[in-house]
């Protein structure tokens, strides 16, 4: 048995964008700022998610930039090539995520719970 899963909470780097494949599907992606370490050993790290179909149209008025999120998702390495050249990029694939409120002044209000359908049967594109 396998356990791929990763949990994480952060702020949505840009709204999110919802394209669309030649064969309909819709795929969702945004990206999450999230801070480790503290004082001067303080870092930021992204991570870009990526959700499908009916669940990334739903969801996408309310993934706006600066919302703070929490998401739930199995890790993905993404490869392509380009020119020749091999390329990669880590991505988390979304099973569930909960939103706060951004608060006027810029700091979060606390998460509420507005998760995603756990429905991951639909088709995945890849």
């Amino acid at each position: 048995m396998t356990i791929n899963c990763m949990i994480f909470t952060g702020n949505a780097g840009k709204d999110m964008e919802v394209r669309n494949t030649p064969s309909g599907k819709s795929i969702g992606s945004f990206s999450v700022a999230v801070s480790q370490g503290w004082g001067d050993n303080k870092k930021t790290s992204w991570v870009n998610c990526k959700m499908f179909n009916e669940r990334a149209v739903k969801l996408a008025p309310f993934i706006t930039k600066g919302t703070p999120v929490t998401v739930q998702g199995e890790f993905v390495l993404e490869t392509w090539e380009k020119d020749g050249v091999k390329n990669s990029q880590a991505c988390c694939i979304v099973n569930s995520v909960q939103m706060g409120q951004k608060k006027e002044g810029g700091s979060a209000a606390p998460v509420a719970k507005v998760a995603a359908p756990a429905d991951m049967d639909d088709d995945i594109p890849f």
